[in-house]
């Protein structure tokens, strides 16, 4: 019988030191195997996932298909070596964003010891792709899909395959929609074909895949999104479906995702939200001053009055993670007392600084490119927080500096003391935690998960 194995090969100090050992399913191997089980039957379907079983385990296939990020480079071609000498005659085949941003960034080459490469949507190539291999037909070595897939026609996950690994993560990650329509200078978002406008699943399909892993008896959601504000009358459509699925099955979920801080003038969407399920969102707030906000062209922020917005989001109980950047062109010296100020006052218990990078294709990386301050070395996409490809206005020793002076004062108990309490301060009463209520963070099943490794638990600890 063929067979095909996905792989998912990821940088494992990434993985135990900023995770603690919690590891979340990778959702693009159930996606695309849902295409092979429906269009290929006669194909026995396998998955390899780096962080869960050892080198030992991985299964013998025809074909082996990677994806991966960036920061994920020398652990996935550390690993191609290791497997071609266990199966010299299998085909390797590399899809996902690494490819993307090697070709943007003009680097497609180093990526050449695989087979081949795919760039662009796995969905509407892997099924012919399988077809071709198994046939032993010839293929170039990059296979490019330039259209955008629409993923309102997308299949369901593969539920065979979730069935026998699920146990192994925590909770359960479920894709809803692609595209944002802000224009930030550092997102590489904004630049994939067709992006700037929400790319939606159907609110029907997301309930049936909610009601699939509730039945199963996994309660935390994460949404996987660009923008789930992308579209609001779509967002609170999705709300009004997972309200109904509630009071027809009696089940609930706690739902994690990323949103846009335009959020705060929606109250009814906010409300729905509220009884949804939602708990935590992720909100690219960057910076408390307008000066870096507009450098990105992060108007939106500039808009909402952040500290304001963020404070209205959080008095519904939801928890905003502030994704926080230094390294703005604009910055001043006291950039660092700016940030904690802005923390406090608005209430976050969430988030701290990590540094402005460069991500290929994207504007700030043309702008980098052009004043020759990109730097030598890795493409970056995030992974290790505080590394860069940019050479900064500022000194590297005040950059240091002012990261330390922000570590000091954000880690003294006054300091943390102080934003929580501002933070349970703004929330109404009608959307306070009840007694013995469950959220998205279920600390039993994250200790679980980093027990299982010695170096997250003593992180953790």
């Amino acid at each position: 019988m063929f067979t095909v194995c996905f792989v998912h090969q990821v940088d494992i100090v990434i993985a135990q030191t900023q995770m603690f050992g919690v590891h979340y399913m990778p959702v693009w191997i159930y996606t695309l195997s849902s295409y092979i089980r429906e269009s290929l039957p006669d194909i026995e379907i396998k998955m390899y996932d780096s962080r869960v079983a050892e080198t030992v385990s991985l299964p013998e296939a025809d074909v082996f298909l990677f994806t991966g990020i960036n920061q994920d480079y020398d652990a996935i071609f550390s690993f191609l070596k290791q497997v071609r000498l266990s199966f010299p005659d299998s085909k390797f085949i590399l899809g996902g964003p690494i490819c993307w941003s090697y070709q943007q960034a003009g680097r497609i080459e180093n990526l050449y010891e695989f087979d081949h490469l795919v760039v662009g949507d796995g969905e509407p190539i892997i099924v012919n792709l399988l077809v071709k291999l198994k046939a032993r037909e010839t293929l170039p070595k990059v296979l490019t899909w330039d259209k955008k897939f629409e993923v309102a026609h997308s299949l369901e996950m593969d539920k065979k395959l979730l069935d026998e690994t699920i146990h192994n993560y925590y909770g359960a990650v479920i894709e809803v929609s692609r595209g944002c329509p802000f224009l930030c200078e550092f997102c590489d978002i904004r630049i994939q074909k067709d992006n700037n406008k929400p790319h939606n699943h159907s609110p029907q399909k997301i309930v049936s895949e909610i009601d699939y892993f509730a039945r199963k008896g996994v309660f935390q959601i994460l949404f996987a999104c660009d923008n789930f504000l992308g579209d609001p009358m779509w967002t609170e459509s999705v709300c009004d479906e997972i309200i109904k699925w509630k009071e027809h099955t009696g089940l609930s979920v706690n739902i994690y995702t990323w949103l846009t801080i335009n959020l705060a003038n929606y109250p009814k969407i906010m409300e729905k939200l509220h009884q949804a399920g939602f708990d935590m969102f992720f909100i690219g707030v960057e910076s408390f001053d307008s000066n870096q906000l507009l450098e990105t062209a992060k108007i939106q922020n500039v808009k909402a009055g952040l500290t304001e917005s963020i404070r209205k989001i959080q008095s519904y109980g939801f928890i905003v993670v502030a994704g926080l950047i230094f390294g703005f062109d604009t910055e001043t010296e006291g950039v660092c007392h700016s940030t904690l100020d802005g923390i406090q006052a608005s209430g976050l218990i969430s988030g701290e600084p990590s540094l402005l990078t460069a991500l290929p294709g994207t504007p700030l990386y043309k702008r980098m490119k052009f004043s020759n301050r990109l730097r030598e070395g890795k493409l970056g996409l995030g992974g290790y927080k505080y590394q860069t490809n940019i050479r900064y206005l500022r000194t590297k020793e005040n950059i240091i500096d002012n990261f330390m002076t922000f570590v000091r004062c954000y880690n003294t108990g006054v300091f943390q003391y102080t934003r929580f309490k501002n933070f349970t301060d703004l929330i109404q009463p009608n959307y306070f935690p009840k007694k013995n209520s469950k959220g998205y963070i279920n600390v039993t099943s994250l200790f679980k998960l980093a027990m299982k490794n010695r170096k997250p638990m003593i992180l953790l600890l």
